[in-house]
């Protein structure tokens, strides 16, 4: 079968573990040209060799997502390096479970800066790149936070509804320019984010997600045709 991502371009945030390594490794497979972005710059670099070692390219661009001007840095940087892109997943998020009358402001906005201001501006900047080629696709991975609340997770839950309405008006806004927006909204997916809370917990008397497959479904979208829309995609944990 012909591999018609070979030579695409892709960023990818929070690609040094968990879901964004997974997908990392699942494109880097089908030989995309990637820039991985993360805080953590030893596993960042193991995720690079990983994929160097299944035949695919890919670079590292350590970065703290919380500071605006080291995410427009490291954006600069990519875009020296590949002169173009294809596509975008915004992945990166952190999680904070903590009562209401219990958060600091500064965990407050560590968590909106990581998991919705740092999209807006990587997704402000992709959009502004495949515009001038007139295609693309710009996918973020949200989570059923999304869409409704949980306990002990206001922050992450007020970061997670912002996402989706932010990614909601990006995809108007990308429509008229072959753009493409997906957004990904899944539940209980087996990751160190909710290891040894409360709601790690309850989920894992369960069947989970696993990363593999919220790669393969990211895999599944950006092969679509540029005549499918799939503006969001929600993935529940099947009960048993």
């Amino acid at each position: 079968m012909e591999n018609k991502l070979s030579g695409k371009t892709a960023i990818i945030t929070g690609a040094s573990r968990g879901i964004g390594k997974t997908i990392a490794i699942a494109l880097g497979r089908k030989k995309m040209r990637l820039a991985l972005m993360a805080r953590s710059t030893n596993k960042l670099q193991d995720v690079v060799d990983e994929i160097h070692a299944v035949g695919g390219e890919a670079i590292a661009v350590p970065c703290d997502l919380t500071d605006s001007s080291a995410v427009e840095t490291s954006l600069k940087k990519i875009f020296q390096h590949f002169s173009s892109l294809d596509v975008l997943i915004s992945n990166a998020g952190i999680f904070l479970e903590k009562p209401i009358t219990e958060i600091e402001i500064e965990e407050w906005d560590k968590v909106l800066r990581t998991n919705l201001t740092a999209t807006f501006l990587i997704c402000q900047s992709a959009f502004l790149k495949m515009k001038d080629r007139k295609r693309g696709r710009i996918i973020a991975i949200a989570s059923s936070a999304s869409t409704q609340g949980y306990i002990h997770q206001a922050a992450y839950c007020a970061s997670k509804h912002g996402l989706l309405g932010f990614t909601r008006c990006l995809s108007i806004e990308a429509r008229p320019h072959n753009i493409h927006v997906h957004t990904i909204c899944p539940g209980g997916v087996r990751t160190d984010l909710i290891k040894d809370t409360y709601v790690g917990q309850r989920v894992s008397q369960g069947p989970l997600i696993e990363p593999d497959n919220i790669a393969d479904l990211v895999l599944f979208l950006i092969r679509q045709p540029d005549n499918v829309d799939m503006p969001e995609i929600n993935l529940k944990r099947f009960a048993v």
